[in-house]
């Protein structure tokens, strides 16, 4: 043990806390928790508390350490009360007498003193069994020993420590000059009442506010998420005006207002250098000083001030703003997940403007019928194969037609050939070769924001193989005459997503028509191309009626990773007939020559006709 001194009449520590020396000035019982006050080298006060060691000695009392007047000498002398005053006996028995006296019950007594108290490395742990006395033996007191010579003391301590086994002494520092016991003014504990709020953080998409405590200096400001905040309304409001006040006249002074195409051509500069949008990018607190720094200095030193405020103000904007959008594009994400069930697995991105979810959008997975129209989904007929292969003539032979898909489950007939899966009145299993689109889609997609002035697009996360099923095309099924009603008022809107189902077309009607306008899944999103990579196919499966089939798309060459998927609004079969398999529009402006009134087409192809429409 380091400079400390053990005696019968006081027991001190001596030791470091940190850098801090300290030394214990009062020693109560150890057999209770106490509470000791340390002074240091810089007069504070330090709390230290000793755990309950429990003794385990025949007469059911408290064993403590040498200067502990709870336990009885083994000499028959009475000893005092206080440690202070304790004198040895006439007749005390030689220190080498003691491992002789000690009982088989021995006091199990090891003091741990830890490394940051006590770094002398002299001290050692050491154990040592006493001989065997009779059950009524008494335990050892500190009084047994000679009062040692001055200069021998702490050679003659320790050779004590090596005779004994001490009780187990465990202390617990810690420094109340930073602890932080706040008290509410009615004493309750744990309940703060906040003075003031003074400044305001984000991490990691969290706002913290500054607080200053009532009652406690500014040392003890500290900084709280909202969510601890309760009945700080009033407070929050102030503080959160008076910097908008701030911001608004800095604005005013300095015609200052970016809209949003400005944020995004600064987010686009942001993400062009490399820089991520998240809390690093801005500092409020640092924001609001310039701006007060910059009404208080001379009007000839504000120029280049104004200029870094005016950046600052755009950092402050694009977080805002792109903070804002991923929540509304996540919950988006996780809105189709929970419907596709991960068939397919919808992952959303947009790297290139602010847009959010779209509003007026409702993800289904299958045909909404609409007003009028009855989808019937109880097949009259179904195949009793045990194994459905080319050989056997199954569903797809209803329009003597061949297996259409291969062993892989990729389609091998050419676009146009009407396809019919087997349904729930067939007796083969669900793992048919014959049952494809019906299984939904395994794909992983993602619908990004195009860089080009085509607004959404899908592409795919995973290389997808030629004659590979990718999604389905549905929306709300109407009749032809809301079709008609409909379509004037999507092109007024500049804007139409109606898909007629017209391959059982009879003298020029088509009965049916598709609006993935407002009801859909992610085909929603998949954009034209002059040179597509999906093909549409009709395929019917439950609901055997020649004017709904579903629109199937299927893979017409292999498509690389993060590829964008497309399809071609006008496309011609293999009959050379030219279906209406595109988003329709008016009779009138397909009829209209005139340029002013097409569709420019964007895709960008080789082979691009320029015109959509």
């Amino acid at each position: 043990m380091p400079s400390e001194k053990v005696s019968t009449h006081r027991s001190s520590i001596e030791g470091k806390v940190g850098a801090d020396s300290y030394t214990i000035e009062t020693f109560k019982n150890l057999s209770e928790v106490r509470t000791v006050r340390l002074k240091n080298e810089s007069q504070r006060d330090i709390t230290v508390k000793l755990e309950e060691c429990a003794a385990e000695c025949s007469r059911g009392e408290e064993a403590d350490l040498p200067g502990n007047p709870t336990i009885l000498s083994f000499i028959s002398d009475k000893r005092p009360i206080s440690p202070g005053s304790c004198h040895p006996s006439a007749k005390q028995p030689k220190i080498e007498e003691v491992e002789h006296l000690v009982s088989t019950k021995n006091i199990h007594a090891n003091m741990i003193l830890s490394d940051d108290l006590f770094d002398d490395d002299n001290i050692k742990d050491s154990k040592r069994s006493a001989n065997t006395l009779a059950e009524n033996d008494i335990f050892l007191s500190h009084t047994i020993f000679k009062r040692p010579q001055k200069e021998n003391t702490y050679a003659n301590s320790i050779n004590i420590f090596k005779k004994v086994e001490l009780k187990e002494l465990r202390v617990q520092l810690e420094d109340i000059r930073h602890a932080k016991i706040m008290t509410k003014s009615d004493g309750h504990p744990n309940l703060y009442e906040v003075e003031e709020i003074v400044g305001k953080k984000i991490e990691n998409y969290i706002i913290y506010y500054l607080i200053k405590w009532k009652n406690w200096s500014a040392d003890y400001n500290t900084w709280e998420p909202v969510k601890n905040l309760t009945n700080c309304a009033e407070l929050l409001k102030e503080f959160e005006d008076g910097r908008l006040k701030l911001l608004e006249r800095f604005q005013k002074y300095s015609n200052f207002y970016p809209d949003t195409s400005v944020i995004e051509r600064h987010m686009l500069d942001l993400f062009r250098q490399g820089k991520k949008i998240d809390s690093s990018l801005i500092n409020t607190d640092h924001l609001y000083e310039k701006i007060k720094m910059f009404f208080s200095i001379n009007n000839k030193k504000t120029k280049t001030l104004a200029e870094n405020i005016k950046e600052n103000i755009l950092h402050m904007l694009v977080y805002n703003s792109r903070t804002e959008q991923l929540a509304s594009l996540k919950d988006w994400e996780n809105e189709m997940n929970s419907i596709t069930k991960g068939n397919p697995s919808i992952k959303v991105e947009n790297l290139v403007d602010l847009e959010r979810a779209p509003q007026e959008f409702l993800y289904i997975d299958d045909y909404l019928p609409g007003s009028g129209v009855i989808i019937p989904e109880e097949p009259p007929i179904g195949c009793e194969c045990s194994i459905c292969d080319s050989k056997t003539k199954c569903c797809y032979a209803m329009c003597d037609g061949s297996l259409p898909y291969t062993s892989a489950r990729r389609i091998r007939v050419p676009p146009g050939t009407p396809i019919y899966e087997c349904n729930k009145r067939c007796i083969c299993p669900d793992n048919c070769q014959n049952r494809v689109v019906q299984r939904g889609s395994q794909m992983k997609l993602c619908v990004f924001r195009t860089s080009n002035g085509r607004g959404w697009g899908v592409k795919t996360l995973r290389v997808i193989k030629k004659g590979t099923f990718v999604i389905q095309y549905v929306g709300e099924v109407i009749t032809n005459e809301e079709a008609e009603k409909r379509g004037k008022e999507y092109d007024a809107a500049g804007r139409t997503y109606l898909f007629d189902l017209d391959y059982n077309e009879t003298e020029g009607q088509c009965p049916y028509t598709v609006d993935a306008a407002i009801y859909g899944n992610i085909s929603h999103f998949i954009n034209h191309s002059c040179d597509p990579n999906l093909a549409v196919y009709a395929v019917w499966i439950d609901c055997l009626d020649p004017n709904l089939p579903k629109l199937a798309l299927f893979a017409t060459k292999d498509i690389k990773q993060n590829e964008e998927i497309t399809f071609d609004y006008m496309r011609q079969t293999v009959k050379d007939d030219l279906l209406r398999q595109r988003l329709e529009l008016p009779e009138e402006m397909c009829n209209n020559k005139s340029l002013e009134h097409r569709t420019r087409c964007k895709c960008g192809a080789s082979i691009c006709r320029q015109y959509l429409f």
